[in-house]
């Protein structure tokens, strides 16, 4: 063979062993690619040997029955569920009698849910090690009972990773269960397609879980705290005895309040408690009032006292049910420019592409006492919302209302005013300066010519409207904005109401102390120029400030004459203040909320009352989550 043909002769080998190489590397990678799509099954641990009757197909067999059997009385999205043991064409945790690794690191993490707001027991962790107790304890003496325990462990396991996945993505309570008739948000919906999709990410169970927790800063800022009173979960605080000090002053068991407050990271560790009330102490006390909303002084009161005796699992429970309401997915999100309202903190806060513009104190529908304990009107272990409550909502503001009128709600006038009304209605009338229109015919009505005792309260035809001016209830300026539940954004006639500390005071609208400040906010984000500004003010009752103003006020009373003189004998209704309606092009987004515990601008978390006892409801719905 010549020198060619031995080159050429090479070549061909060397070729067919490349192929050969190719091949075996296309081969293993396949492999690989497989063992990455395809969950790694373990062999039962040692101690699984001693159930000799264990087959594993014959189990399998067992579970493909039991699939079957799966309905929405047994887990959430049964069918999803069905459908994925189907495509595994067997078991998940149990598979070969038990995946110890899968189960033990998934239960380790079950057990801190806490950590999430979570309460381990709500999502079946107790069954769940009494479970697996059981069938480590080797008792189960026959296969029927060993299969059966198994696929209970199965779906318990996947029952809580899918309850702890949506809890996490769409929070574990009920928003309308929890608020009744009174949460008029649209949600965004749990989908089939989640649940899909948590099921195909068991092989990384924990770590899935752990991306859907939020990482919004109130959220984390929540979550740390939570963390910081998991410590003494299981310890109760002993009491502080009411103490009667002033700055400066010593007294017996000043030092408890030290004590507690370094417990509570709320003073320095440095901090040597004594029985003295320290300029040291007493800041740090006005600290921990201010992040509850308690007034600030240099002496201790009763209310101080009752807040520092909080025990740990107050803290927990307040914190466990605000983060699962920054969980819940609403279809309205907020955007640049937006107002919202914290029904328990009494504030409203405004944003204007993305920057802080306006924040107010607000007065918000008070809560009826009940008569009877509060256990007795539970329905399935929910409180129902109060009628005066205001609602949890979103809405646009699309129009500013300028010397609202105010007409009286048919409840309201059977409530407060028809009693009034039957003993004195001209007093009534004239001191509130009321006119009256008949609902039938729609015409205003002379008040003397109604006889108020002959009028039946349940079925009464008129309508009571308070004429606009700084008497009216609403105030000069009402904002208004479409809602199922007909309230909205008002000034008020009662200035004095914004210094009172509980301001539940309202029939369910939201009083703004702040009003011409907000509208001020609303016009500009409107384009509104300076000459548009000053007749806003005009209409307000404020004198022009330039020969512009000058104009539009002599063009509205030249208007006005005319308007007076068309009435003809209907003049005796005529009212020379009425409403003007301003339209805004640039909707202002609103949200009514309702969050007891939340940051403030540093970051700092802060408590307030529950004072439409909401928090019970909350508890109670992520404690049953599972159920």
């Amino acid at each position: 063979m010549g020198l060619i043909d031995k080159i050429h002769c090479a070549n061909i080998k060397n070729f067919f062993r490349c192929c050969f190489l190719l091949s075996i590397g296309v081969l293993i990678c396949g492999l690989l690619a497989g063992c990455h799509h395809h969950s790694q099954i373990d062999q039962a641990p040692h101690w699984f040997q001693q159930y000799k009757f264990f087959e594993e197909n014959d189990y399998q067999q067992y579970n493909l029955a039991q699939i079957e059997k799966i309905t929405d009385n047994t887990i959430i999205f049964s069918a999803q569920v069905r459908d994925f043991y189907q495509a595994k064409e067997g078991t998940y945790w149990t598979a070969n009698g038990y995946q110890e690794q899968r189960i033990d690191s998934f239960v380790d993490f079950l057990s801190h849910s806490y950590e999430d707001g979570l309460p381990p027991a709500a999502l079946g962790h107790e069954g769940i090690i009494k479970t697996i107790e059981t069938i480590k304890s080797g008792e189960i003496k026959d296969a029927p009972s060993l299969y059966s325990t198994l696929w209970q462990l199965e779906i318990a396991l996947t029952k809580a990773y899918i309850h702890y996945a949506k809890a996490l993505a769409y929070g574990a309570a009920d928003p309308k269960m929890v608020y009744g008739q009174k949460w008029l948000y649209e949600m965004d919906s749990i989908t089939p397609q989640f649940i899909t999709s948590t099921l195909a990410a068991t092989d990384t169970a924990v770590g899935y879980l752990r991306s859907l927790s939020p990482v919004d800063s109130n959220y984390v800022a929540l979550k740390q705290e939570l963390k910081k009173y998991l410590r003494f979960k299981d310890t109760t605080f002993a009491t502080i005895p009411y103490i009667v000090a002033k700055e400066g002053g010593v007294a017996k068991n000043i030092h408890l309040i030290g004590e507690r407050l370094q417990l509570l990271e709320e003073i320095g560790a440095q901090y040597t408690a004594s029985d003295t009330l320290t300029p040291t102490l007493m800041k740090a006390i006005n600290r921990f009032r201010t992040n509850r909303a308690i007034p600030v002084s240099n002496e201790l009161d009763e209310e101080t006292m009752d807040a520092l005796n909080w025990q740990p699992q107050t803290y927990i429970n307040k914190l466990v049910v605000n983060m699962d309401r920054l969980r819940w997915r609403t279809a309205n999100k907020k955007g640049a420019s937006y107002i919202a309202v914290n029904v328990p903190d009494f504030t409203l806060e405004a944003w204007n592409a993305d920057t802080f513009a306006l924040k107010s104190r607000i007065c918000c529908g008070k809560y009826k006492a009940y008569e009877k304990p509060v256990d007795t009107y539970k329905k399935n272990g929910i409180l129902p919302p109060r009628e005066s409550e205001t609602p949890m909502l979103y809405g646009e503001i699309n129009y500013v209302v300028l010397n609202p009128e105010w007409k009286i709600p048919p409840k309201i006038i059977k409530d407060e005013y028809y009693a009034k009304m039957v003993k004195n209605s001209a007093r009534v009338i004239n001191r509130e300066k009321l006119f009256i229109v008949d609902g039938r015919t729609h015409k205003r009505v002379i008040p003397e010519t109604i006889l108020w005792n002959k009028v039946n309260p349940k079925n009464n035809p008129y309508q009571l409207i308070q004429s606009s001016g700084t008497h009216n209830a609403l105030g000069l300026i009402k904002f208004n904005f479409p809602n199922g539940e007909s309230v909205y954004l008002h000034d008020t006639n009662n200035k004095g109401a914004f210094k009172r500390r509980n301001r539940a005071l309202s029939h369910g609208c939201v009083r703004v102390e702040q009003p011409l400040e907000l509208a001020t906010l609303l016009f500009q984000m409107n384009d509104y120029d300076e000459e548009e500004m000053e007749q806003v003010m005009i209409i307000l009752g404020e004198e022009p400030v330039s020969e512009e103003g000058e104009e539009f006020l002599e063009k509205r009373l030249e208007a006005e004459q005319k308007y007076y003189e068309s009435l003809g004998a209907d003049t005796i209704f005529y009212r020379p203040l009425r409403p003007t309606n301003k339209m805004l092009k640039k909707k202002m987004p609103v949200f009514f909320e309702y969050y007891t515990c939340f940051t403030d601008e540093t970051g700092t978390v802060q408590y307030r009352p529950d004072i439409y006892y909401k928090e019970e409801n909350m508890l109670y719905s992520i404690e049953n989550m599972c159920r």
